[in-house]
């Protein structure tokens, strides 16, 4: 005759437990849930950022070569521009709604004439706070002084 011996486990009969129940897999997918919210929100305020960051350097380099550009002009093509200043063909394409202001003061005792240059475009926050540059210029009567 053969005997069976039971074995009992260490825990006193207590069913061993194997997998995941189904509190634990609600809870798992909830922090999933939000972790993936949150991240999704910041992936586009990040892309929000990036395209503004592009933006206002492009805009700073429309300012830096718009100055240039008012440099090497004569003092008649520079009054035209100044009477009615435009963003060039490459800013307004990628800069959306971008306007261009300029202000001219009159010259200084030195011959020199300051001139400042706006850009704005349509983004948020960003209408009614342009972009400035400055620059000082010979003015048509201190062309020949240093």
């Amino acid at each position: 005759m053969t005997t069976h011996r039971l074995t009992r486990r260490a825990d006193h009969g207590a069913p061993q437990r194997r997998g995941i129940t189904l509190f634990e897999l609600l809870v798992s997918f909830g922090i999933l849930s939000v972790i993936i919210s949150v991240s999704a929100g910041l992936l586009v305020r990040h892309g929000r950022l990036l395209v503004s960051g592009r933006n206002q350097r492009l805009a700073v380099e429309e300012l830096a070569n718009r100055m240039e550009v008012l440099h090497s002009l004569p003092p008649a093509a520079r009054e035209a521009f100044l009477a009615a200043p435009a963003p060039s063909p490459f800013a307004a394409a990628h800069l959306p709604g971008a306007t261009l202001a300029a202000v001219a003061a009159p010259p200084d005792n030195d011959g020199l004439q300051r001139i400042e240059l706006a850009i704005e475009w349509n983004e948020p926050g960003r209408r009614g706070h342009p972009l400035r540059l400055a620059g000082w210029l010979p003015s048509a009567s201190g062309e020949g002084s240093p």
